[in-house]
């Protein structure tokens, strides 16, 4: 019984210490790989915000870019006839917009469906105000209905997926 009090009094204060080292290190390795973690995510973000912050400038760029006014003004010596403004406006947005695809990585997927609705819509809104003009009407003819439709209509969904955009960015940065 003295011999199992003796190993008792030598095995129990070694298991106790030795558990309390073992939960030491395993905290502190917890501890160090969390910190390294978090010092990889501040890597990360550091490398990432300035990438984010670009496509969110390209993607309001793009969308000041399809804006009737701003799309005639490029496009006005695009040829006599409506018809071929109507094809110059439509391919110039398309081009713009497959230049600036890989930015939907960098923004919201609420924010890229809104850039794509705008698109649409605007392209919508070239092909009804060409379909409304006679056949032979001038590129001029054209560019009047579409300055007038973006004063009176304010083209909403253009001007609701910038505001989403821009709101968006101040919120992210």
């Amino acid at each position: 019984m003295e011999i199992l009090q003796n190993v008792l009094l030598i095995v129990l204060p070694s298991l106790i210490a030795g558990t309390a080292v073992f939960l030491l290190i395993r905290h502190y390795h917890r501890v160090n790989v969390a910190q390294q973690a978090d010092m990889h995510k501040i890597e990360r973000m550091k490398l990432v915000t300035p990438v984010r912050m670009q496509a969110y400038e390209r993607m309001v760029l793009l969308l000041e870019r399809m804006m009737p006014s701003q799309l005639i003004m490029r496009n006005m010596d695009s040829g006599p006839l409506a018809s071929q403004l109507q094809q110059a406006l439509v391919s110039n947005i398309r081009q713009e917009f497959d230049h600036n695809l890989s930015q939907q990585l960098y923004i919201s997927s609420n924010a890229w469906e809104l850039i794509k609705n705008a698109r649409e819509a605007v392209i919508a809104e070239i092909n009804a105000k060409a379909a409304s003009l006679d056949p032979g009407a001038t590129s001029s003819d054209l560019a009047r209905l579409l300055f007038h439709g973006e004063i009176e209509e304010s083209n909403i969904t253009l001007y609701k997926a910038l505001e989403y955009l821009k709101n968006e960015a101040r919120e992210l940065f």
